[in-house]
């Protein structure tokens, strides 16, 4: 078998840069994933959307993505249920409340759309949160959330049109290497060819970049997320509490769904939830929403990402082996897959690195090149 493309991870990473592939003409583009559809990360997400950061890097690439967001149900000609409902973060301390400052200037600067979010508004819009906490605020008005299944199933769907071939329970066992590049998948006692290998396996990516003999930096993380029982609806705009690390928003059934960071709870590559992860989610949830205290959760669960040195994506070559292509590290997978396929993909036919993509470059812990980003709901 011969691929022009083989692609390692069938998630939302993986199936966009397939796509956007295809749309740039390449033909016998190949996914392989190990596990089933939407068993890993990009079935287990918090599903918001936004577009600004306070670091231009973090702010020029998911701008970029956010907009290609407001287009992509007609782009893959399925609908990826994108409601923009807006997307608040709020500070309670003057630390957070000064990076909100940030990001409302760097989004300025880099065309990203918010603004402050006046308390009558946040009291009229947010009507649970306890205000008098909250010491500076700030909206998208275009951000909202997208669910996982949705974009998950148009993604597969637009794939299959574009004829590319996406095989799930097919693990890869090897990477084969010719000289000083990528040359392929192994499949058991099965080679696939390739012009070029990428990996997208979400908290699996440094262990498949083994199978290549090379380094890829980060670690797996393990992320918790629930639902609480439904209620009518009250909370408007997706929610991020930046002093918490905590996200929240309501689904179309009224639930409440989000997670919460909690320092040191790393058990390693699996899938089992946590009891005191749920109550550390839940004691921030009720300082903060106290009306949501006598709710009851409804179901819990995790998911395993590849967390970064700086929590920021690795995008593009890796630089000890040529045709060997990364799309890792990250936090924020489905907000940035727009964006990823399409710069990514440009800089595989095209060999250009756009400038939006060129700051997350593999190698930018060993240049000493990490990018604060102080406006992310995740913490180390």
């Amino acid at each position: 078998m011969k691929a022009s493309v083989a692609i390692v991870g069938g998630g939302v990473q993986g199936l966009m840069l397939a796509y956007c592939l295809a749309e740039r003409g390449l033909k016998d583009v190949h996914v392989f994933d190990a596990g089933y559809w939407q068993g890993g990360a990009s079935g287990r997400n918090g599903t918001m959307v936004r577009g600004g950061f306070s670091s231009p890097e973090w702010t020029r690439f998911f701008g970029h993505s956010h907009r290609l967001w407001l287009g992509l149900s007609s782009r893959l000609g399925h609908n990826v249920m994108f409601t923009r409902r807006g997307y608040a973060i709020l500070a309670e301390s003057d630390r957070t409340a000064a990076v909100l400052e940030e990001s409302l200037s760097v989004n300025r600067e880099c065309g990203v759309a918010s603004r402050r979010l006046p308390p009558d508004e946040m009291r009229a819009r947010l009507p649970l949160v306890r205000h008098e906490r909250v010491k500076g605020a700030m909206i998208f008005d275009d951000g909202g959330v997208v669910p996982h299944h949705a974009f998950m199933k148009a993604l597969l769907a637009a794939c299959r049109e574009k004829r590319i071939a996406v095989q799930y329970g097919a693990a890869v066992t090897g990477i084969e290497r010719s000289g000083d590049r990528a040359a392929g998948l192994w499949l058991g006692d099965r080679l696939v060819a390739a012009d070029a290998v990428v990996i997208a396996a979400g908290g699996f990516s440094p262990a498949v970049a083994q199978l290549a003999g090379v380094e890829l930096e980060g670690r797996p993380w393990r992320l918790e997320a629930c639902a609480i029982e439904p209620l009518r609806a009250t909370l408007g705009p997706a929610l991020a509490l930046l002093d918490r690390t905590v996200y929240v928003q309501q689904t179309g059934r009224g639930e409440i769904v989000g997670g919460c960071e909690v320092a040191g709870d790393q058990r390693g590559l699996t899938l089992a939830s946590d009891v005191p992860v749920m109550a550390h989610y839940a004691r921030h949830l009720v300082e903060m929403l106290p009306a949501l205290a006598p709710l009851r959760i409804l179901r819990q669960w995790a998911g395993i990402i590849h967390a970064s040195a700086d929590f920021a994506p690795l995008l593009g070559p890796h630089p000890d082996l040529r045709d060997l292509w990364i799309s890792a590290g990250w936090s924020y997978g489905i907000m940035g897959a727009p964006a990823a396929g399409d710069l990514l993909s440009k800089a595989i036919v095209t060999g250009e690195i756009d400038d939006r993509m060129a700051p997350f470059a593999v190698d930018r812990k060993r240049r000493n090149k990490l990018i604060a980003e102080g406006a992310i709901v995740v913490s180390d």
